[in-house]
């Protein structure tokens, strides 16, 4: 038989207690008639539910509506039922020791009455449509929304003699054990003595989430359900895997064989042909829902430890399955008479000794199961202990073991040390262990005589480590000073021990020390806690030379507003260059940039050696300040407009000016140009026409960046 656990994940789909599921309910059904005579046929329809998953809302139909139907499918008449009864199914299992879960649960209820179906071409079909079945079946495709159609059909023949259908002698169980072959009788009786035969056939659908309930039924043809293929299908109903027998039924006794192999729910149909004189006049449906899980049987287990020395009173841990009640019998003659029903007694025996101890599950019932084992009880003669001695201790601690345990009657044979937390472990007579971390450490020892005894103990103590690390290595120049930090975690109370003493600046006896030696230096610092713990650390601080004078020049030092001065610092290819302020500067990472100040400017060079060294240097440009008034300022006395490219357009000339007004009349007075702008000169055109050469006025007002003002009427010629 294949393995069935790694199937047993669909039985999830049996335990899901979603609202979706538990808005479906039908599991079975079938539908029989018999003849009563005078064209009388008394109808029996069989409705079977899911009480467990199905909502409790959904109850068995009242009324339950039978559709009549003609050969062509015509709607005769409708026929409507009040359910008879309200029955609860129980399993049953292939073995009486064999335990269903509780989650298991079938409600089953008939609906009967009588109808008149006078003789007909054809013959009659009757229909009852419900939906829907289980979302947990497994062996169909969207069960939640597929309804069921229980109907029979009387043929012509049948109703012209007075024909009975045959029925089931019982339903089929309801929970089926994965792995147990099954043997079920699904025969049925004629009361007519026809003929009958067998065999495995698919369900019907029915109605749908839309109308899960129509009256009067949906007419015929009806679809049969839709397999999940593959595995499944009318050949293979349940197993979803290959290898085991699948369903089969035989088709002359009716008996319903297998070995199911996956664990889940299953709907299933069974067909039943009845043959009269070798010729068809009926057939029977039935479908049903076998529940395949794993069935549970009473198994007797314990556990007890075989040997124990030094105390007479044993716990006994209960391992059983599928039990309810047990029963402890200790076997001590001296307590002839002790039991115990609890499921994990303790229980104190008499004296040392080998007593053999029963545990029987389910005691007297047919399905006991009883388990026997021998507990072997001895007087205490070890013990363990041993002694710990710290190493030297820094970021790390050696833990120096020495076993002392000894025994006065047997001889110690197996060492075990574990050391908790971090779970080093060793059976060496006097093993070593190294610790890396702060924390209370637990290390445990049990040792084991040849006699079978085996004793424990164990010693708990705290440990706290140096936790800090040094800077790397630091450089300085000649003059500077350096800060050394030592860091360390937080809540630590650590001394710290500095040398060489000489050329500390500040901080000795803390973890942050300044010092300024003038040759290269290594300092070391032993840094310790109140456990003895400590760690030194050495911190090498080299000294370089320090840069020769840096020389910075401006070429030239003094200009006028908008010019430009060329710096030059001390050139060497090795040095780096920082050059501030920059707004004015070309560049600030060259030894020689350009300046433009608009105002006297001190610049400063830092020069960088490979070695980090620095030095600096100042130098000034002078802005000379022009004065607010002629010639420093003024208005050219012509120019010549004609497209040459030379004094084309009138401009203010002058430096240092701020804001001006400037304004161009011709002889009759009119404005003919203005402007508020420098940079902006007269083209000599006017409203967009050029003006013929004359002599034009102006005026110009000018305030300058010192704040001053000035003023200037006068004539310009135009020439062309």
């Amino acid at each position: 038989m294949k393995s069935i656990r790694a199937l047993f994940f669909v039985m999830l789909l049996l335990l899901v207690g979603s609202a979706e599921l538990k808005a479906t309910h039908i599991v079975g059904g079938e539908m029989r008639y018999k003849c009563l005579g005078n064209n009388e046929y008394e109808i029996t329809l069989v409705i079977f539910r899911d009480c467990f998953y199905g909502n409790p809302l959904a109850w068995f139909d009242d009324p339950a509506s039978i559709g009549v139907f003609n050969a062509s499918n015509v709607l005769l008449r409708q026929i409507l039922l009040a359910p008879m009864g309200n029955d609860t199914l129980q399993p049953v299992l292939s073995g009486e020791c064999f335990v269903a879960p509780p989650s298991v649960c079938v409600h089953t209820t008939f609906y009967r009455d009588t109808v008149e179906l006078e003789p007909i071409s054809g013959g009659y079909t009757l229909a009852y449509q419900r939906c829907c079945r289980n979302q947990t079946i497994v062996n169909i495709v969207n069960p939640l929304a597929t309804g069921a159609t229980y109907s029979v059909t009387i043929s012509e023949a049948a109703l012209q003699q007075c024909n009975s259908s045959p029925q089931f002698n019982q339903w089929p169980p309801i929970y089926i054990c994965a792995g147990i072959p099954i043997e079920f009788d699904q025969s049925a009786r004629d009361i007519d003595g026809d003929s009958i035969v067998y065999r495995l056939c698919e369900p019907l659908q029915g109605a749908n989430q839309a109308n899960p309930m129509p009256q009067p039924p949906n007419p015929p043809p009806y679809l049969p359900v839709t397999w999940v293929s593959p595995p499944y299908g009318v050949a293979n109903m349940l197993n979803g895997t290959p290898g085991d027998p699948p369903l089969a039924i035989d088709a002359q006794t009716g008996l319903l064989t297998g070995l199911p192999n996956t664990v889940g729910q299953f709907v299933v149909g069974i067909c039943v042909e009845e043959y009269r004189n070798g010729q068809l006049i009926g057939t029977m449906r039935r479908d049903f829902q076998y529940n395949v899980g794993v069935c549970g049987r009473a198994t007797s287990a314990f556990f007890a430890p075989e040997i124990q020395c030094g105390n007479l009173g044993v716990f006994f841990q209960n391992q059983s399955n599928n039990a309810t009640e047990y029963l402890w019998r200790f076997n001590d003659p001296a307590q002839p008479d002790a039991f115990s029903t609890n499921i994990n007694p303790t229980f104190t025996f008499s004296d040392t000794g080998t007593y053999q101890i029963t545990l029987i599950a389910n005691p007297g019932t047919v399905c006991a199961d009883t388990t026997e084992r021998s507990i072997r009880l001895l007087p205490n003669s070890l013990f363990p202990g041993f002694d710990v001695q710290f190493g030297p201790c820094s970021d790390t601690i050696t833990l120096n073991v020495t076993d002392q345990s000894f025994d006065t009657l047997s001889t110690i044979i197996r060492r075990s040390w574990r050391l908790m937390p971090g779970g080093q472990s060793s059976t060496a007579l006097n093993p070593q262990f190294v610790i890396r971390n702060d924390g209370v450490y637990t290390l445990e020892l049990t040792v084991e005589a040849e006699n079978g005894c085996v004793q424990t103990t164990a010693q708990s103590f705290p440990v706290i480590l140096v936790n800090a690390s040094p800077p790397g290595p630091v450089a300085i120049c000649r003059g500077d000073t350096a800060t050394l930090r030592i860091g360390s975690g937080a809540g630590q109370n650590l001394t710290y021990t500095w040398s060489p003493v000489q050329d500390i600046v500040s901080g000795a006896g803390t973890s942050e020390l300044r010092v300024a030696p003038t040759a290269s230096t290594i300092y070391t610092v032993v840094v310790a806690n109140n456990f003895g713990c400590s760690r030194t650390f050495q911190i090498p601080v080299s000294v370089s030379e320090s840069l020769p004078a840096i020389i910075a020049t401006a070429e030239p030092d003094t200009i006028a507003p908008g010019a430009t001065s060329q710096l030059d610092a001390t050139f060497n290819p090795d040095y780096r260059y920082e050059w501030t302020p920059d707004p004015s500067l070309s560049r600030t990472d060259v030894h020689n940039p350009m300046a433009t100040p608009v105002q006297t400017t001190t610049y400063r060079v830092k020069v960088t050696d490979e070695q980090g060294c620095s030095a600096t240097a100042l130098v000034t440009v002078v802005v000379r300040a022009p004065e607010c008034r002629e010639p420093f300022i003024y208005v050219p006395n012509g120019f010549s407009p004609n497209g040459d490219g030379r004094n084309d357009l009138l401009f203010v000339r002058g430096t240092g000016i701020d804001e001006l007004y400037f304004v161009v009349y011709d002889r009759w007075g009119e404005k003919v140009f203005e402007t508020t702008s420098q940079d902006i000169g007269w083209d000599g055109r006017f409203r967009g026409k050029t003006l013929n050469s004359d002599v034009f006025g102006y005026y110009l007002r000018v305030r300058c960046f010192n704040g001053e003002d000035f003023f200037k009427k006068g004539n310009v010629t135009l020439l062309r």
